[in-house]
């Protein structure tokens, strides 16, 4: 791609062309997502499987801006075309999951057109409130990496986009965890009161989804329910048990740790602290050298802090009335 110091005389005074995606451009804007998203890389075949193969995509909300024939920015704009398990349609919402314009290519307003027009389509789609980005369940980041994509932010904040809610990616190494004096105790405490810290068994498969379907329908239940169907008898999910019912679940993937959800009848037991600690030490054993979480919250950031997880990345979930 052309630097900006090379684009001749007629290239340098024509106007940004903002068009849907074609599938032309396919192996140009992974390249330019790699160009600029430095923190966020994907492959063709991510991009294919988290956009083109998302059942809400639509090519009018994927936007390609292009300048003297080179492909210079990116935007995707989504709404629910079908409902999401439990949360339904989600109707009025709309989000841009990701964004980004060449660096050469920057402070030509081509990122301001790029959002003007997702948010032009989105409003088409009687969508009336939009955020960077909460989508699930094919997201690329949380939200804004504040840290790492400035320019995007400040372009944000300059269109009227508001901070949402504050996201976190945490992780820490597993070589040196342990069980704690107070993991020890707080397990103990649970067993005496008839509640226990399992391995998932296909026997549990009903309760398990009956629990997330009724205490955190969305992703926490997708995220299950396509594990389950890719393995019944999977090791990657552990579970908290009462009475045969199941009351509290994990997930690991390789070194990533989450989702995370306990019975919120039952808070302030421990059975959080003892599920992170036994599925963290299950990792372990199976030979992972970290645990990472991909975005976290409110008290949840300050429970992993306790835990030995520090802040690797900070996001900013932004949002915008469209009126």
């Amino acid at each position: 791609m052309k630097s900006a110091s090379l684009m001749t005389r007629e290239e340098s005074t024509t106007q940004p062309v903002v068009q849907p995606f074609t599938g032309e451009e396919e192996s140009r804007i992974v390249a330019l997502w790699n160009r600029c998203l430095t923190r966020d890389p994907i492959t063709i075949d991510t991009f294919r499987r988290k956009i083109l193969l998302d059942e809400n995509f639509d090519p009018r909300g994927c936007l390609v801006a292009s300048l003297g024939g080179e492909n210079v920015g990116f935007s995707l704009a989504i709404r629910r075309k079908h409902p999401y398990y439990g949360a339904g349609m989600e109707a009025g919402k709309g989000w841009i999951t990701s964004f980004f314009v060449h660096p050469d290519f920057r402070r030509r307003d081509i990122g301001v057109r790029l959002i003007n027009s997702s948010e032009e389509f989105l409003r088409s789609c009687k969508v009336n409130e939009v955020y960077v980005s909460s989508y699930t369940p094919n997201y690329f980041m949380p939200g804004v990496d504040i840290d790492a994509y400035v320019e995007s932010y400040e372009l944000l904040k300059g269109l009227g986009y508001k901070k949402h809610e504050r996201a976190y990616s945490m992780g820490r190494s597993l070589l040196d965890l342990d069980y704690s004096a107070e993991a020890e105790q707080v397990c103990e405490s649970l067993v005496a009161r008839g509640i226990e810290i399992v391995l998932f068994e296909p026997k549990y498969i009903a309760s398990l989804l009956d629990f997330l379907s009724v205490n955190y329908p969305g992703d926490l239940f997708r995220v299950a329910l396509e594990q389950l169907r890719t393995d019944p008898n999977t090791d990657q999910i552990i579970i908290a048990v009462k009475n045969g019912r199941v009351v509290g679940f994990s997930h690991y993937e390789d070194e990533h740790f989450g989702p995370f959800a306990i019975d919120q009848s039952l808070t302030g037991m421990g059975i959080g602290t003892c599920l992170y600690y036994k599925t963290a030490l299950f990792m372990k054993e199976k030979g992972k050298r970290n645990l990472w979480l991909a975005w976290t919250s409110g008290h949840a950031k300050d429970f992993y802090y306790k835990r030995g997880l520090r802040v690797t990345r900070r996001y900013e979930i932004m949002k915008k009335e469209l009126r």
